[in-house]
């Protein structure tokens, strides 16, 4: 049941406050498999968010509470908000983006660095 005065969604709710840099330690051997899951992980946040943008917001009963519980579960869900469903999978999905980013330019310097390496290596060789 769908309260007006909101008590059937919670009255208060605060949105997580982060300060400072954000940062992810990986070895670098496991950079391959740190990005598969990431890269798995955001897909499964854009289909998410794919699908909510798809759901059907009408009311269920025709009758003036069920059209008020449809207009507040729209809002909740894909409403412009910041605390929407959509806005926190979206607020998630760029935060997943940023670290497949990451990991990719990370996986990219490691490689450069231990090609070099490599070639330094086979100069020593003779």
């Amino acid at each position: 049941m769908f309260l007006a005065d909101g008590g059937g969604w919670g009255s208060t709710s605060s949105a997580p406050s982060y300060s400072g840099t954000q940062t992810l330690r990986i070895e670098p051997s496991a950079i391959p498999a740190a990005l598969v899951a990431f890269r798995a992980a955001h897909e499964r946040v854009l289909r998410k968010v794919r699908e909510l943008n798809g759901l059907d917001f009408r009311p269920w009963a025709g009758d003036e509470v069920s059209r008020e519980t449809a207009v507040q579960f729209a809002d909740r869900s894909i409403g412009g908000g910041a605390e929407s469903a959509r806005e926190c999978l979206l607020g998630y999905e760029q935060q997943l983006r940023n670290a497949v980013e990451s990991l990719e330019a990370a996986q990219a310097d490691y490689i450069a660095m231990e090609g070099d390496n490599c070639a330094l290596w086979g100069k020593y060789d003779n």
